[in-house]
């Protein structure tokens, strides 16, 4: 289901270094870092492409005791992330210019604060908002912060409160966590807006009770929140997708794990899946730590950290979704997912395990084989408004294979969400379904997808409408009906 890039490293002779990326943008750009000993050195790539030596490190600052690390990129390829000296004595935020490596005259976001602050940017949005956390160097003062657009930090008004941020969207709703009144208990939160930090309305975790602790790790511009969940006592952990704008509900939220995995439906058996990206769609990557003995597709004893996909409701691990991995090496896995764009391409990096030479990590870009695409009478922008009385509307999707072959050879499945109007959430299969259809699969007619909704059954509102193959969403409408 996907072609995979091995995005490769910086060159730094004798010495072989890790590369981990971090998050990407929509036209394929990915930012990471490269650890090979001090100092770290920060990449931005090409659209589409594996790091090139000569134009992707986005800047050595200073001189070798200083360390970059790139935590996030905008569709404008602005990069944030953050500086520090080697032993620990200064930090600061950045936001670069679009495509630019890093100015220290321009791009520091923390020397508004004074001496004896440390800042560290970890989210940036299309606006050019950040989201980081500002401390005092001696631990006695520390808080959230949120950026105006292409702004440094002013403390008078970007100050969130006590919370650790770690994303935000681009309507600068800020997802992270808080510490609710023990120095060991945490919960999850979302903010409305542009707006501070409020404990009373933003906490996403309490619902789960008493013991439970939430992460919040990332937001789509749907107000959708990915995270994990853990008992204090480590018994338990799962990873969450909340509904748009709404607390986690552990009935409907919890997207499970890899076969195998140390998950439970109990939560019973100790850390498991952690969510560390959702795109416009609603699909999440993250990890699951997986039982070798329990799972035929580890290459080792395990147990192992193994990279998924939650796609249309399915777990996927995206081992077996990419061609086989060279295996001269002994044997080399996918690991993480750090990140997915609303194209659908993946970044992460995966374990090469090399016995007499050493284990190292690089990274990797993961680009949809299949595309589908919507066709008449609905408006590929989304804009189809259709009468609730009309008797059917033809949902026809045109794929494509490698960006240019027409394919109609996979099976593809068909799911309906209600965005606006009525009951929000998933329809049921029985609503939607007419004769002319084989419950939710579609039709092939002339190499074109086709499904024949009944607008009647569903009634007035909102709809979005996703089309998978093999588990995997490669392609989604939306239509009114009044």
């Amino acid at each position: 289901m996907y072609t995979m890039t091995d995005l490769g490293t910086l060159n730094v002779p004798g010495f072989y270094p890790w590369a981990y990326p971090q998050s990407l943008n929509n036209s394929g750009q990915v930012v990471g870092y490269i650890i090979q000993s001090d100092p770290y050195h920060a990449f931005r790539t090409a659209p589409n492409i594996p790091i090139n030596p000569e134009t992707d490190d986005i800047g050595m600052l200073l001189d070798s005791s200083w360390n970059v690390w790139a935590n996030a990129i905008n569709d404008s390829g602005q990069v944030a992330g953050s500086v520090y000296k080697s032993d620990g004595t200064t930090a600061f935020a950045f936001r670069t210019a679009p495509n630019s490596p890093i100015n220290l005259a321009t791009d520091n976001l923390g020397s508004v604060l004074g001496s004896g602050w440390n800042t560290s940017a970890v989210s940036i949005n299309n606006s050019g908002q950040v989201v980081g956390s500002a401390s005092k160097s001696d631990g006695t003062t520390s808080f959230g912060f949120r950026t105006a657009p292409n702004n440094p930090i002013n403390p008078s008004t970007d100050d969130l409160g006590l919370c650790s941020p770690t994303a935000l969207n681009d309507s600068g709703q800020v997802v992270g966590l808080f510490n609710i009144g023990s120095n060991t208990v945490y919960h999850a939160f979302r903010t409305a807006p542009n707006s501070p930090f409020t404990p009373a309305t933003d906490d996403l975790g309490s619902v789960l009770g008493s013991g439970w602790y939430t992460s919040a790790t990332n937001i789509n511009n749907s107000g959708q929140v990915i995270g994990y969940a853990y008992k204090s006592d480590g018994s338990g952990a799962f990873a969450f997708r909340t509904a748009p704008n709404s607390r986690i509900n552990p009935a409907t939220d919890d997207i499970g794990g890899l076969l195998g995995s140390y998950y439970s439906g109990d939560y019973f058996s100790g850390w498991a899946t952690s969510a560390f990206d959702i795109n416009s769609s609603g699909e999440v990557v993250g990890y699951s730590i997986v039982d070798c003995s329990q799972n035929q597709s580890c290459q080792g004893p395990g147990p192992e950290y193994r990279a998924f996909i939650y796609s249309g409701g399915t777990m996927n691990d995206l081992n077996d979704l990419v061609p086989p991995l060279d295996r001269d090496h002994w044997y080399r896995y996918l690991m993480f997912a750090t990140a997915i764009n609303d194209v659908g391409q993946i970044v992460g990096y995966h374990g090469d395990f090399r016995p007499g030479i050493g284990d190292t990590y690089t990274g990797y870009l993961l680009t949809p084989i299949y595309k589908a695409f919507i066709q008449q009478p609905i408006n590929a922008d989304g804009s189809s408004v259709f009468a609730a009385k009309r008797g059917v509307i033809p949902v026809k999707f045109a794929v494509t294979q490698y960006g240019t072959q027409s394919s109609c050879t996979l099976p593809a499945t068909i799911a309906i969400t209600r965005t606006a109007g009525g009951t929000l959430g998933s329809i049921d299969e029985s609503i939607y379904s007419m004769s002319a259809d084989n419950g939710s699969n579609f039709r092939i007619d002339s190499c074109r997808y086709v499904y024949n909704l009944a607008a009647s059954a569903l009634g007035v509102g909102t709809y979005r409408v996703d089309i998978s193959m093999n588990g995997i969403m490669v392609g989604h409408t939306a239509f009114a009906l009044k």
